[in-house]
């Protein structure tokens, strides 16, 4: 599999990895000894993710990045590079620098965007305090983003979501797509929520309203029904026929 939900699913799987780790053991083993030790890993980490989950062309150019200033300056040599956070999206591979600047010469820092919400932007970044967090980041930091060319989607901001898995849709989770997927349920008639608030919060209103999509599509049985296949849970099958765009 391959696609911006692919990247984002591959980082998530990594949340609260500490060091040392697995992602500095392949960096290592990929690119020798001047990688020893607990080096740091933060773009090592976008690297991983993009190779994990077949983005490599994308994210990485088919090369290997731990030096962040280089991996920009590839953004930018490919007509990829945004200065700033004018139109940052999800799936965006955003750049830091604590100092504030936008100079690509002075990028301490990388993590991949899995939100954004007027001035805030939602992040997973390896290696910030040594382990692998979300974090919500603003413009002053932020110097600049490279704009990946999904496979599948002519880049970030067209298509359908492809399906991200059903350990994505666990209690609690917040993400944009969730609130795309409670919009297309709506729009489908589906509708089991009992409040639009938090609508990118998965949670019960999701359950009740996707086992209505799959009853739609003639599914037996109700999420009251254990054991049914209207449980609420989405599945390849049923998340492609909804249709839910990228945001």
């Amino acid at each position: 599999m391959s696609g911006l939900e692919d990247m984002i699913h591959a980082a998530e799987s990594d949340l609260g990895l500490g060091e040392p780790n697995k992602i500095q053991d392949w960096y290592r083993e990929r690119n020798g000894p001047d990688f020893a030790g607990n080096f740091p890993w933060c773009d090592a980490a976008i690297t991983f993710w993009a190779w994990q989950s077949g983005n490599q062309d994308a994210v990485t150019f088919g090369s290997d990045y731990a030096l962040t200033t280089a991996h920009a300056a590839a953004f930018r040599t490919r007509g990829q590079w945004h200065v700033d956070v004018a139109g940052i999206q999800r799936g965006d591979i955003v750049f830091f620098d604590w100092g504030g600047s936008d100079l690509k010469s002075t990028i301490d820092h990388v993590g991949v965007v899995t939100g954004v919400d007027g001035v805030n932007v939602y992040t997973i970044e390896g290696n910030y305090d040594d382990v692998c967090a979300r974090h919500v980041r603003h413009a002053d930091w932020i110097a600049g983003y490279g704009h990946p060319r999904y496979v599948g989607s002519g880049g970030p901001r067209t298509g359908f979501v492809t399906f991200p898995g059903k350990s994505f849709f666990v209690s609690g989770r917040r993400s944009p797509v969730i609130a795309a997927m409670h919009d297309r349920l709506v729009t489908e008639h589906c509708n089991g929520y009992q409040t639009q608030t938090d609508k990118d919060v998965w949670g019960t209103g999701d359950v009740r309203s996707y086992s209505l999509w799959q009853h739609q599509l003639g599914f037996a049985g109700s999420v009251d029904q254990p054991g049914s296949d209207a449980d609420g849970i989405p599945g390849p099958g049923t998340w492609d026929r909804l249709k839910v765009p990228r945001t």
